[in-house]
C-alpha cells in the first residue's frame, strides 16, 4: 500500500552558500560534491518507518527523511519503501541524483613582463569564468583576458571558475603578474680615436637588470656584434647603437659616437678663455690613438713651469701659486706613448685670454 508515498521530496541545503537556500523539488536531483541533501517523504506524522537506500546499500535512517552529503562524484540511484504500522508495505520508489564534480580554478603560472607591454592571462579549469579586480583587463569573464599597459609593480589577479553543471570551484586561483620598470643600458662614452685605432667597447648594465643578449649595429668594424663588448676599428666617425634584451624580452637602447682623426697624434688648442664660464675654461690636450700620456707641461714666457700632468683629461686652469694668470702666450711640450707602442713628442705656442 503506497497510499502515504506521493513523491520524494528534496529539501536543499548547499554547504557553500553563506546562507541556507530551502526550497523543495521533486526526483530526480543534480548536486555538486560537498553539497548537503534533505531528501523527504509524506509527513512526520504518518505512522509508518522508511527504508532508504543509495544504490542498493540501506542507509540507517527510518525517518521520513534523510540528510545526505555527496562527496563524490557520479550518478546514484536513491530508493525509498514506506512500512505503515497497519497495512502492506508500499512500492519502492526511486529516483537518480546526479553529482558533478567541483571545478578546480587555475589562473595560470607567476608573468613577469616588461614595462609597455599588453600581458595576456590564460586561465582553465571551468566552462565560466570570473577574474578579479577588473583593473587594466580587457575583460573579466573570459578565460584569456588580456591585461592593457600595466604599471610598474606587481598586480594580483584571482580567478573563480563555474563548470557547465553550474558547480563553483570551492576556491580561487591566484596570479601575480610582475611588470619590470623601464630597463636602461649605457654603451659608453662619446670617443675619439686615430683610424684604424682599437677600441673596446662595452656595454653597461647599470642597474643589474640582467640583460642576457647584446646587439651591435651597424656591424662595420666591429669583431663580434652579438656580443657585450666588441673591439672596433674604423677609418671614419660613426655612431654604434647597442640594444640589450632580458630574458623576459625587456629591452633597451643607447649609443656612442666614435670621432676618428688622423693620427696617432697629440693635439691641443691655440687658445683657452678660464673665465669661469664653463666654456674653455681649461687647457688640456686632445689625444688621438694615444695609450699612455708620459707629461703635458706648459710654461710662461720666463721659462717658469706653471702646470704639469701625465694623467689624461687633466688640465689647466690658468692659476699659478693661487695667482689667475694674466693674457698672454705660453710654451707647451707634450710626450705620449701611442696605441702601436710608439713614443710621440710635440710642443707649441698656447694663448690665454681673458
Amino acid at each position: 500500500m503506497f497510499k502515504h508515498l506521493q513523491h520524494i521530496i528534496v529539501s536543499v541545503m548547499l554547504l557553500f552558500s553563506i546562507t541556507q537556500t530551502m526550497a523543495q523539488i521533486a526526483m530526480p536531483d543534480t548536486v555538486c560534491v560537498g553539497t548537503n541533501r534533505i531528501y523527504q517523504v509524506n509527513n512526520a506524522t504518518v505512522a509508518s518507518t522508511y527504508t532508504w537506500k543509495i544504490d542498493g546499500v540501506t542507509q540507517t535512517t527510518i525517518k521520513n527523511a534523510i540528510s545526505i552529503t555527496w562527496n563524490t562524484a557520479g550518478t546514484f540511484l536513491l530508493a525509498v519503501q514506506e512500512h505503515p504500522a497497519i497495512g502492506c508495505d508500499g512500492d519502492l520508489r526511486s529516483g537518480l541524483v546526479t553529482v558533478y564534480k567541483l571545478p578546480v580554478a587555475n589562473a595560470g603560472a607567476d608573468i613577469s613582463s616588461c614595462l609597455g607591454k599588453n600581458i595576456q592571462l590564460n586561465g582553465s579549469g571551468g566552462a565560466i569564468y570570473k577574474w578579479s579586480p577588473a583593473t587594466y583587463l580587457s575583460n573579466t569573464n573570459i578565460a584569456n583576458p588580456v591585461v592593457i599597459s600595466p604599471p610598474a609593480g606587481n598586480l594580483v589577479y584571482l580567478l573563480t571558475v563555474k563548470a557547465a553543471g553550474g558547480c563553483t570551484s570551492l576556491k580561487n586561483d591566484t596570479i601575480i603578474v610582475k611588470i619590470t620598470p623601464a630597463v636602461k643600458i649605457f654603451a659608453g662614452n662619446d670617443s675619439s680615436v686615430a683610424i684604424n685605432q682599437p677600441i673596446q667597447l662595452n656595454a653597461t648594465d647599470t642597474a643589474n637588470f640582467g640583460f642576457n643578449t647584446f646587439t651591435w649595429s651597424p656591424v662595420f668594424g666591429l669583431n663580434n656584434p652579438f656580443i657585450q663588448n666588441p673591439v672596433a676599428i674604423v677609418n671614419r666617425d660613426i655612431t654604434y647603437i647597442v640594444t640589450a634584451r632580458t630574458a623576459n624580452g625587456c629591452e633597451a637602447k643607447d649609443d656612442i659616437k666614435i670621432q676618428v682623426f688622423d693620427g696617432p697624434e697629440i693635439y691641443v688648442p691655440n687658445t683657452f678663455t678660464p673665465n669661469g664660464d664653463g666654456l674653455n675654461d681649461v687647457m688640456r690636450p686632445i689625444l688621438i690613438g694615444i695609450k699612455e700620456l708620459k707629461y703635458f707641461t706648459i710654461f710662461n714666457r720666463y721659462g717658469q713651469l706653471v702646470f704639469t700632468t701625465s694623467r689624461q683629461g687633466e688640465g689647466w686652469n690658468g692659476i699659478f701659486k693661487d695667482d689667475r694668470q694674466n693674457s698672454g702666450a705660453f710654451t707647451w711640450i707634450a710626450e705620449a706613448i701611442d696605441f702601436k707602442g710608439r713614443t710621440i713628442t710635440r710642443k707649441g705656442i698656447l694663448i690665454l685670454i681673458r
